[in-house]
């Protein structure tokens, strides 16, 4: 490989080494130095990173100091079911993604202009480094959101069959209790239905019930509506076999028109995929030439 391209390459890492150095001489706060220990035996003492993972606690205190989270993030992790183990998790997997993209711009960027045959720019490089650290910085954000989201769509598909079975269970005599314990196999749904059916059962207010498996799942309307008519019935002392079946329709309906409109979409995805590989296609005949020219001319 050419002596120049190595340089390049070279300093392009030096300096998102330096950028990251620079950050990260702002971002460890004295508390992550130090913090105070209580010692059953010997009180209250001084413990240094060094008890701990000081990489890992470095990578969590640089990601808190470049974008701090909001006090919801908790929460969020929660109702996607922990896709992260732990908040301290989430932000050390951004660092991490921020790392492993950059090498990858960077990776791309030389071996695109090795390969279009044109010398390496150390500002096309770090740009291209800069760029993949921000979007390796906010993949797991993006990851996080995706996960809630698809939770909340299982969520929506195991309702379906969920209420389904429990209106019929409903209709041939059984309590609402019963009904709920026995969905239980039903996955996400049918494990909230039996914490419900379990904690009621122990004469625990319905509405603390309702409000400690809303917390554990995503945001779902559907599912809001189910916990509502729940308890409902549960404060009313009477079986709404009706309300259950005509839910289970409508969830059934919906469902339908789901699968319909993904079928919708992934034709449009398509669609698009084809367009942007002929775009590009058309852009390196353009393009390309163009950069060669501009290059031996010496204005590029």
């Amino acid at each position: 490989m050419d002596a120049a391209y190595i340089q390049a390459a070279a300093l392009a890492l030096l300096s998102g080494i330096g950028i990251f150095l620079i950050f990260a001489s702002f971002s460890v706060p004295l508390t992550a130095a130090t913090r105070r220990i209580m010692d059953e035996s010997a009180g209250p003492r001084l413990g240094g990173m060094a008890e701990g993972n000081i990489s890992r606690a470095f990578m969590v205190d640089l990601s808190k100091r470049i974008k701090p989270e909001g006090g919801d993030l908790e929460e969020r992790l929660r109702r996607s079911g922990w896709f992260y183990p732990s908040v301290a998790e989430f932000h050390a997997r951004r660092i991490v993604a921020s790392l492993v993209f950059a090498f990858l711009g960077i990776a791309l960027a030389v071996g695109a202009m090795i390969a279009i045959g044109i010398p390496v720019r150390f500002l096309f490089v770090a740009a291209a480094g800069t760029l993949f650290t921000v979007l390796g910085f906010l993949f797991p954000d993006r990851a996080l959101d995706n996960a809630i989201k698809k939770r909340r769509d299982v969520l929506k598909r195991e309702m379906g069959f969920g209420l389904e079975k429990i209106s019929l269970f409903l209709q041939s005599g059984s309590d609402l209790l019963e009904a709920l314990g026995q969905s239980s196999s039903l996955g996400m749904f049918g494990r909230a239905c039996s914490l419900i059916a379990a904690q009621a059962g122990t004469g625990r207010p319905i509405s603390e019930v309702n409000s400690m498996v809303r917390d554990e799942l995503p945001i779902t309307p559907e599912f809001d509506e189910f916990l509502q008519l729940v308890q409902t019935s549960i404060v009313k002392g009477q079986e709404i076999v009706e309300p259950f079946r005509q839910r289970a329709a409508s969830m059934r309906e919906m469902l339908r028109r789901a699968i319909i409109e993904e079928g919708h979409r992934a034709s449009i995805r398509v669609t698009l995929i084809t367009s942007l590989f002929v775009l590009a296609a058309s852009m390196i005949v353009i393009f390309i030439p163009l950069m060669i020219i501009l290059d031996q001319q010496g204005i590029f």
